[in-house]
């Protein structure tokens, strides 16, 4: 395995990420401004779809690719956690038109976040296991299936699926409200 540069190993990986985030996210919001409604809905249907599976399911090409760049582990997991957390950020800065900034902080811990968080687990155990195959493929890999990425994936699978399937996920949101409440009252 070949040994990237910095930029190579933890930016990259996630820049084709965010270019696709950023396209579909002006896509998305701007298919509004079109007069013709069926073309508004294909586009906000087609940039809609682009932009939730590049901010979901990013992290699990950005680990692919980081790992086989040969980024240590937790650059992998900064690099797929870039687009997300950049998502989270643009979501917070958002609530700050309506909310002062300690209590659109917050909102960093809701529900959504983190099953996206419990979500990039799951990604992140799998993207080990494919990056190792196709490393084995190459002649320069390792053993393809350990304990580590297999236990990281089955916890992941089972926070996502309990804190959904836990009252459909309003328990957990309610825990959410309860924090907010807790910390900044009962609001208006």
């Amino acid at each position: 395995m070949k040994h990237e540069t910095f930029a190579r190993r933890l930016f990259f990986p996630a820049l084709p990420v965010l270019v696709c985030a950023c396209i579909s996210w002006a896509g998305y919001f701007g298919s509004r401004h079109v007069e013709t409604p069926g073309l508004a809905s294909l586009m906000a249907l087609v940039f809609g779809t682009t932009y939730f599976i590049s901010i979901a399911f990013g992290p699990l090409y950005v680990y692919t690719i980081a790992y086989l760049r040969g980024a240590s582990r937790m650059m992998r997991i900064v690099a797929s956690g870039l687009v997300p957390f950049l998502w989270m950020t643009k979501e917070v800065i958002t609530l700050t038109h309506a909310h002062p900034l300690i209590e659109s902080l917050y909102w960093y811990v809701s529900p959504l976040h983190l099953w996206l968080i419990m979500l990039m687990g799951l990604e992140m155990g799998g993207a080990t296991l494919i990056a190792r195959k196709i490393l084995k493929n190459r002649g320069e890999g390792e053993r393809v299936i350990s304990a580590a990425p297999l236990v990281t994936m089955a916890l992941s699978l089972t926070m996502v699926i309990g804190a959904y399937g836990w009252g459909k996920g309003e328990n957990f949101y309610v825990i959410f409200l309860e924090g907010y409440r807790f910390f900044f009252g009962s609001g208006l």
